[in-house]
């Protein structure tokens, strides 16, 4: 009996130590566990466990502002509301999307943005969902708020241009941040900040970097349903620098007004500084549209327009400068001393040259002409005649010291060089050699030369003010003194007397256009450009009138003018596409917009520089 119980004893005793050593293990295991977990890998999960309590969150910077020379705003921004969705605080972010387009419609490209960007956006980072709440709006979330876990209402900046359509294709318009914008990096900081915009066309575009700002930092604690509980740390954003420009609204907005109907350009320019006072191109529309993601049917009706009102026609329209060449003409037969003012050649209708005949605008001729004269009447014979002796390398070298083939570099993005065309650039494109036939082309301003307005304008200031100014749109890049132009000012005299007898002597390709005001003139020149060849059997038949032909048929019709005529500070282009003629469409334009310059002038000081 003794024996059994001492073997029972024992038995348990190792069963006992059996035990105890199984669960002295799972201590060691669990000690060992929580030592890796709490000392070990602590500072991990000591931030794991922040992240899941602090939200930090990038805040949105104040856009620069953009003013006119006198301080009025062009572009502004105004507070909005905004939903946002956060998939880590919503159990089913798809449920709750679809419940929140049952209250409030959203288009369905903007859906198609939304569904994306919630698949590859991080869970804690907002998608925006709606723009520019309305106060029913926001009260219909908020009554629903139960139905629509993860959606927050934030307030957001949107740029609003109080102009509208005035200063469209100067200031521009901003739109959305995409992937496209930072080459597919989802990882740029700026796409976390629902609502973000960058600029995409005019000053908004080029100032971008200036205009933009940089982001702030919040850091906040947040309670179990995501509400913000308190603010722990916060770095403000910083606002863009604003922006001045030289442009005159005022100005501006009556030179769009003068233009409505038409396919057309206007810029005015101050020949002493080079600021550009207006920079209009018709027809324009409301840069407001582009604020929010514009709809499928207001970008249709913009990009079918036959008028192509989203094209900056000042900058990026290309075309023949026409009878207004007929300066740089006179000009290098002057500087090459083939020509004076007192050359006479008779016009006697046209030129032959081998088996083609160069028409002069009046079939009959104009007969025995001076320079002077020859630019008063545009006559054709007169620039094909000393064309032939100037060569097209003179004037060619001519036309880019005034501006021609090249960007002028106004501060906006976007402009086209024209083409300045020359033997070299002929044999590249066509394989043929430079013909005596496209100088006289070119004596005229036709053939394969072509310039934006802003090329031509910026010619015929430097003629009038004989300042090699340089164009600017930025207050700041205003030259203080810019020197003489690198021609001798006698000979820019004659080609202003030229133009002033346009306007004010009988006879003149202007003269009905004519006005004195107040002791100021203008002194201008006419310029027709053909958009078609015209046949010989047509000559022969009787042209058409330009009312006759289809619109797309017509000529382009420019004028180009300064004032005062005693001591120039303005100059300014009018171009209208197949407006007709520039006596006819263009020159009774430019007569209102340049009593409206004096008005202005008279009532409040337009720039400095130069004078009456």
């Amino acid at each position: 009996m003794s024996v059994w119980k001492y073997e029972k004893s024992r038995v348990m005793t190792i069963r006992l130590l059996g035990i105890s050593v199984v669960f002295a293990l799972i201590g060691c295991v669990i000690l060992g566990r929580l030592f890796y977990l709490q000392v070990l890998q602590g500072e991990k999960y000591l931030l794991l466990a922040e992240k899941n309590r602090i939200s930090v969150r990038m805040t949105m910077p104040m856009r620069g502002l953009i003013y006119d020379r006198n301080g009025v705003k062009l572009a502004e921004n105004a507070k909005t509301f905004q939903a946002v969705l956060i998939k880590e605080q919503s159990p089913d972010y798809k449920k709750t999307l679809n419940n929140f387009l049952k209250l409030i419609s959203v288009e369905e490209d903007e859906l198609a943005r939304i569904e994306k960007e919630l698949r590859w956006k991080r869970a804690f980072m907002p998608v925006r969902i709606k723009d520019n709440l309305t106060f029913d709006q926001m009260t219909l979330l908020q009554l629903n708020a139960p139905d629509l876990p993860g959606i927050q209402i934030e307030e957001g900046m949107m740029r609003f241009y109080p102009a509208g359509e005035g200063n469209t294709h100067v200031v521009g318009y901003v739109s959305l941040l995409t992937e496209k914008d930072v080459d597919g990096d989802t990882s740029d900081p700026r796409l976390d900040l629902p609502g973000y915009r960058i600029g995409r066309t005019g000053i908004e575009s080029s100032q971008q970097s200036l205009l933009q700002g940089e982001p702030g930092r919040r850091q906040s604690e947040i309670n179990a349903v995501g509400r913000t509980v308190r603010i722990l740390d916060e770095t403000p954003p910083r606002a863009g620098q604003d922006i001045t420009l030289t442009i005159d609204s005022r100005l501006q907005n009556e030179a769009l007004s003068l233009l409505k109907g038409y396919a057309a350009s206007i810029v005015v320019m101050n020949v002493q500084t080079g600021e550009i006072l207006a920079l209009v191109s018709a027809p324009s529309f409301d840069a407001n549209l582009f604020t929010v993601p514009i709809s499928v049917k207001n970008w249709n009706k913009l990009l079918h327009d036959k008028h192509r009102p989203l094209q900056n026609k000042v900058l990026s329209g290309l075309y023949s400068p026409g009878s207004l060449f007929k300066l740089i003409v006179a000009l290098a037969g002057m500087e090459s001393g083939i020509i004076g003012p007192q050359t006479h050649i008779r016009c006697t209708g046209k030129v032959t040259i081998g088996d083609h005949v160069f028409h002069c605008w009046k079939h009959a001729g104009h007969g025995t002409l001076t320079l002077e004269e020859a630019l008063m009447h545009s006559c054709d014979v007169y620039f094909y005649e000393i064309a032939q002796k100037i060569g097209p390398e003179k004037i060619i070298e001519t036309a880019a010291k005034l501006g021609f083939g090249s960007p002028i570099r106004i501060g906006l993005l976007g402009e086209s060089s024209g083409l300045l065309p020359t033997d070299e650039w002929k044999q590249r494109r066509f394989g043929d050699a430079w013909r005596l036939g496209d100088t006289l082309n070119l004596s005229i301003g036709q053939g394969f030369l072509n310039a934006t307005p802003l090329q031509m304008l910026t010619a015929v200031a430097r003629i009038a003010g004989g300042k090699n100014i340089q164009p600017t749109l930025l207050k700041q890049n205003v030259q203080d003194n810019p020197q003489q132009i690198d021609f001798k000012q006698s000979y820019l005299k004659i080609l202003r007397q030229g133009m002033i007898d346009v306007v004010n002597k009988p006879g003149g390709t202007a003269y009905a256009v004519r006005f004195q005001k107040d002791g100021w003139r203008m002194g201008g020149k006419t310029a027709t450009t053909q958009v078609r060849r015209i046949s010989m059997k047509e000559r022969e038949e009787g042209l058409k009138s330009q009312d006759e032909l289809p619109e797309e048929y017509r000529d382009h019709a420019i004028f180009v003018a300064f004032m005062p005529t005693d001591k120039p500070k303005y100059a300014a282009i009018v171009m209208v596409e197949h407006g007709g003629g520039g006596s006819r469409t263009a020159a009774p334009i430019m007569s209102r917009l340049m009593r409206t310059i004096i008005d202005l002038e008279e009532n409040t000081a337009l720039p400095t520089g130069g004078g009456k």
